[in-house]
């Protein structure tokens, strides 16, 4: 008997893939990849544009170019951040 279970029960007749449901998901989540770029694109504009106001008379970029890593660990982790709280937020 242990034999006979082994292998599962066979499909039922007609329940193959329905491929008009696998497609609609497909278009679904190609949406929603579209939605995230756009909600990521938008977010870091706005973090970035505040993050310039909330530190006048620094020039991130002049001070890239400098090879100031501070800077460049600020921009990291703040770019981290946004990139997480929008993962939540979509997510959610």
């Amino acid at each position: 008997m242990g034999i006979f279970l082994q292998g599962g029960l066979p499909p039922l007749p007609g329940a193959g893939p329905d491929f008009g449901s696998i497609a609609l998901n497909m278009l679904f989540a190609i949406l929603w990849a579209i939605v995230a770029a756009i909600g990521f694109a938008v977010a870091i504009s706005v973090a970035f544009f505040v993050l310039n106001k909330l530190t006048p008379g620094l020039n991130e970029w002049d001070e890239l170019k400098k090879g100031n890593m501070a800077v460049a660990l600020l921009w990291g982790a703040f770019t981290l951040a946004v990139a997480i709280v929008l993962f939540v937020v979509l997510n959610k």
